[in-house]
């Protein structure tokens, strides 16, 4: 399955950029409308200002940060007692984060270089 045919994740869809003045033009019901589909970002002047989200996509996000972190603290844990003998291959890492693989080679690749 190619990183285009995966099930979107909130790290992988772009999010909208609406300038406030145009955001206010347009009403709550337009931005509750687009952020039922992507994140919005709120500009002033270009810049990011604030984000409109929608309540799923929040609490996948949390959900996500939460099961990280305590599988980061069980391999930190792991580590510290001397068992670190459990590791994961950097797709399945990826896979779990929703970060596209491609993009973590193409940095490395940068730094290396």
């Amino acid at each position: 399955m190619s990183s285009h045919d995966a099930p979107s994740t909130p790290s992988q869809t772009a999010p909208l950029r609406v300038p406030i003045s145009a955001a206010a033009e347009r009403g709550i019901s337009w931005l509750n409308e687009q952020a039922a589909h992507r994140r919005v970002v709120l500009t002033k002047y270009g810049r990011p200002s604030a984000v409109i989200d929608s309540a799923d996509r929040l609490d996948e996000t949390t959900r996500l940060v939460r099961e990280t972190r305590r599988e980061v603290v069980e391999q930190m844990c792991e580590v510290a007692a001397g068992r670190a003998g459990r590791t994961h291959a950097l797709d399945t890492v990826c896979d779990k984060l929703g970060v596209d693989l491609e993009r973590v080679h193409e940095r490395a690749r940068q730094l290396a270089g």
